[in-house]
């Protein structure tokens, strides 16, 4: 590109580090980032620090995610709800649910609303996690808010584990059935006959 006389933008440096974390080359896209350097435009951006933590934290390097996700911070850089979403992806991920509770009311605090998102990732890593009490705490947080509704694949692990009788059945699906969005209670994919 510099060869042509074209300098990279935000949004083309976004998407080589994006691309280099999903070919699982996470420490070639941290070298970039430090090659560009702090004190660059281009590191100064919300969404190339999101992309990190993504990266690092899909690819089991979610001490590295911490890192960045508190040198954005140290930088006096705002997260935003996907940033905040992938850092406690990634704590789920590596079943760190202690520190995906403590961020996720960190977020909160910090004036910046979960969303459907955050609440699917926290139910997904407390059920994988067999941390069911936090899942029924949680539920009850999306019913009281009225606002949170389930996807199919959250909806499908739910199912798999009352099938399982991991959950209580009765209170489990008296729950589930405020959260679920009604185009889903038809949705053939979730109805396993096999």
């Amino acid at each position: 590109m510099h060869a042509q006389g074209r300098i990279p933008n935000e949004c083309t440096y976004g998407i080589v580090l994006d691309g280099l974390c999903n070919n699982h080359l996470v420490e070639d896209a941290l070298s970039l980032f430090h090659l560009v350097g702090n004190n660059s435009k281009l590191n100064s951006n919300i969404v190339v620090y999101t992309i990190l933590i993504d990266g690092a934290g899909k690819n089991g390097k979610v001490d590295v995610a911490r890192i960045l996700f508190q040198g954005l911070i140290d930088k006096g850089l705002q997260p935003n709800v996907r940033t905040y979403n992938v850092m406690i992806n990634g704590f789920c991920r590596e079943g760190q649910l202690g520190k995906a509770k403590l961020l996720f009311l960190k977020m909160e605090e910090s004036g910046c609303p979960p969303d459907d998102v955050t609440y699917r990732v926290l139910l997904q890593g407390y059920l994988k996690n067999r941390h069911y009490d936090d899942v029924e705490m949680l539920l009850q947080e999306m019913d009281d808010r009225c606002y949170y509704s389930l996807d199919a694949s959250t909806l499908s692990l739910f199912i798999d584990h009352i099938a399982a009788g991991l959950l209580d059945r009765r209170s489990m699906l008296k729950l589930l059935g405020k959260l679920v969005p009604k185009e889903l209670l038809n949705d053939p994919s979730l109805c396993d006959w096999e």
